[in-house]
């Protein structure tokens, strides 16, 4: 399952995969018998955490593969979406009922980890985009600690009960209740098939917030929506800023639910310039399962120090995991013209434990091949050793078999204005009285429309807030593209 060293971490991911395996195989064929008996006869692929999709039979194989599968989609729709419009950096920001799921771009390309996490610190050692998730949704609890201080999460009243507006049983204040107190949240959801409680949401946040900290229920909830914002930036910080990343060079893709709810607030708070907020945010996950390819990531362990490496066994080992690498793409019935390999080297300075991932040519130039380590390395931790020995710790090759893609619709754009269909009162800052704030219906935006903050977009499957001093674009791909107005 792993062939590489260091035992602990090739245990737990073995163990891990053993332990899925006959679910996933279970789950893999009572799918493939009910797609069978309701007449598909086509391929059945599953997307994996790496970012590309298998065939169930390599499922079953590397069960544990499967696992964090649905958020790397989220980061793949955020590429492709930041790409499209011109922008190779990209954090991908998806807030749901329970979670908060944050990713990175960088050139064009996710940010992959070659180890992560489950409960308790076991390691899965799979090369999996990098995501970092929160317990921050809209259904997750505000509350007072031991210490009286406010919290957020990660705590969660989910969808049932849900949060005290559903009128469901909950009688505990969420980032939702707290959002609709501050009216961006209008009186229902799904496009007016859900009537949302207002009194219960004030009830809640009155008795758990307000009156324990003596605030009004207004300021309670403007407290509630801030240190939720302050543990998503948190989170964006680290996969930037701690990665070495700049945020202030990254645009921000805002989706799920809630996503775009925050998604302007964030970016103030990280100095980020531009959200971009997809036609459909409720399902811009599902949207990233159609924009993969085939993938098998292939590695071998070689150690050697780059000046005493034997470049014949260095070829001979990255054509073995080629060869490989075709051979499973054949099995798929993927044609050779529609196969493309990557080879990659982790390196690292000697004497060091962690490595770093570069791309390499083929066939191998070590020496570039050091030189983009020392780079990675400058941008990873802020220094190089460039006098430094550097020595090789694993090979790999990523193959992939290119998939046909859906092309999304470009629009015209017809230079229109946001034309609002009514007006609520809306609190951005606690500090001050209620904005009136136009509200609009984002199917009725057109390429080219423009809108001046404050605004409210309101869509069948999330809202997007426009704060005071941004403004906001729909693009010719029909995304909401906000920016500062000075930026």
């Amino acid at each position: 399952v792993l062939p590489e060293i260091f035992e602990h971490e090739r245990f737990s991911t073995t163990v891990a995969n053993a332990v899925l395996s006959p679910l996933i195989s279970g789950y893999v064929n009572r799918l493939q018998e009910r797609l069978g008996s309701q007449g598909y006869d086509g391929d059945v692929l599953l997307l994996h955490s790496g970012g590309g999709v298998m065939t169930p039979k390599l499922a079953e194989r590397y069960a544990v593969r499967l696992a964090a599968s649905g958020i790397a989609a989220g980061a793949i729709a955020s590429r492709h979406l930041a790409t499209l419009c011109g922008f190779p950096n990209a954090i991908g920001f998806d807030m749901g009922g329970t979670s908060t799921d944050v990713s990175l771009v960088y050139e064009g390309e996710e940010r992959v980890s070659k180890e992560w996490f489950v409960e308790y610190g076991y390691p899965i050692c799979f090369p999996s985009i990098e995501v970092l998730t929160i317990g921050a949704g809209g259904g997750s609890y505000a509350w007072i600690d031991e210490a009286g201080s406010l919290r957020n999460g990660p705590q969660s009243a989910g969808a049932n009960p849900g949060p005290a507006c559903y009128g469901r049983g909950n009688d505990k204040p969420t980032n939702t209740d707290a959002n609709l107190v501050l009216g961006r949240l209008g009186g229902n959801l799904i496009g007016g098939a859900m009537e949302l409680d207002r009194a219960a949401s004030e009830r809640a946040i009155r008795e758990h917030v307000a009156e324990p900290l003596g605030l009004s229920p207004v300021e309670a909830a403007d407290a509630v929506i801030r240190v939720a914002n302050a543990n998503m930036a948190d989170a964006v910080r680290l996969i930037s800023i701690r990665r070495g990343y700049d945020p202030r060079e990254f645009c921000l893709v805002a989706f799920g639910g809630a996503g775009p709810l925050h998604g302007a607030a964030l970016a103030e708070e990280l100095s980020i310039p531009t959200v971009l907020v997809p036609p459909s945010p409720g399902i811009t996950s599902a949207l990233g399962c159609l924009l993969v390819d085939v993938r098998h990531d292939l590695s071998a362990m070689f150690l050697a120090h780059v000046a005493a490496v034997d470049k014949d066994a260095l070829e001979a080992e990255f054509e073995r995991l080629g060869v490989e690498g075709r051979e499973r793409l054949s099995a798929e019935s993927v044609p050779a013209e529609q196969m493309s390999l990557q080879r990659l080297v982790d390196m690292r300075y000697v004497g060091q434990w962690r490595s770093l991932t570069v791309a390499v040519s083929a066939p191998v130039d070590l020496d570039e091949a050091v030189d983009r380590f020392h780079a990675e390395h400058e941008r990873a931790y802020n220094y190089r050793r460039d006098d430094a020995p550097v020595e090789i710790y694993r090979l790999s090759v990523r193959a992939a078999g290119v998939t046909p893609k859906p092309q999304l619709k470009r629009h015209e754009s017809t230079g229109e204005r946001g034309e609002p269909k009514g007006s609520r009162p809306v609190h951005f800052d606690a500090s001050a009285d209620a904005v009136d704030t136009p509200c609009v219906v984002r199917s009725e935006l057109a390429a080219g429309t423009e809108l001046e903050g404050p605004a409210i977009i309101d869509q069948l499957d999330s809202t997007t807030v426009v704060p005071p001093g941004w403004q906001a674009e729909v693009d010719e791909w029909l995304n909401i593209r906000m920016k500062r107005k000075h930026a």
